[in-house]
């Protein structure tokens, strides 16, 4: 599978920069190009043709919302996130009806831009895997697929729904139990993010734990389903 392209859309200089430099450190992907406005995203959108935007919504020119409209409208080949400190429902709303794939609040953990990559390229490899569409294929798409109405897939404690049965299944395969690393290794997390999750379980009693005791150090926290899966 080649390297997913990215335009970074950006008016902060700094931002932008530092985005830019983070997704070339994610595995599959390389930045295509930076923009600081809406008039240079939509000229590099055409002529670069990326398959993901990250676009901010506050931009010196027009909105983020206004862009994305016009890539909608010329029908550019591209998924859009919009990474914003925007907390206005109505724009929350506009953004997935112009079918954003997903949306990031300013400021956040890098870790929550990894995880939308990770989960982008794993929607990416499902879709160039189809050889005959059928509804599974399409159901396989719509659970990695981030673009939901806001709170959708949402548990409590900001906990998504997807990205949970991605934990849980992981530990499932053989009953054994894992660290966070090996969880976040096999559902193509984040370790923060695994280790969010499995406490999340823990709390629910739907997993159980095991120190191991080491002959240096804190002693390192292990997990599997209850019952061995």
């Amino acid at each position: 599978m080649k390297k997913l392209r990215v335009l970074v859309v950006d008016d902060d200089f700094m931002i932008a920069r530092m985005h830019g430099k983070f997704i070339e450190q994610q595995e599959g992907y390389l930045v295509a190009g930076i923009a600081h406005n809406c008039e240079q995203a939509l000229s590099l959108a055409r002529e670069l043709q990326p398959d993901l935007v990250l676009l901010d919504v506050y931009l010196p020119d027009r909105s983020g919302i206004e862009a994305l409209r016009a890539l909608r409208g010329e029908r550019v080949p591209c998924d859009v996130v919009l990474i914003t400190a925007a907390r206005e429902v109505g724009i929350i709303e506009d953004a997935f009806r112009l079918g954003i794939f997903d949306y990031l609040i300013k400021p956040f953990d890098l870790d929550l831009l990894k995880d939308a990559l990770v989960q982008y390229r794993q929607f990416k490899s499902h879709l160039r895997q189809a050889v005959q569409p059928d509804q599974r294929f399409v159901a396989g798409l719509r659970q990695l697929r981030a673009a939901q109405p806001a709170g959708a897939g949402q548990t409590q404690k900001g906990i998504d729904a997807r990205t949970l049965e991605l934990v849980r299944h992981s530990l499932a395969q053989d009953g054994a139990f894992r660290t966070a690393e090996q969880v976040a290794l096999a559902a193509g997390v984040s370790r923060s993010t695994a280790r969010a999750y499995l406490d999340y379980l823990f709390e629910k009693g739907q997993i159980e734990e095991l120190l191991h005791y080491g002959t240096v150090g804190r002693p390192q926290r292990q997990f599997r389903l209850k019952g061995g899966g």
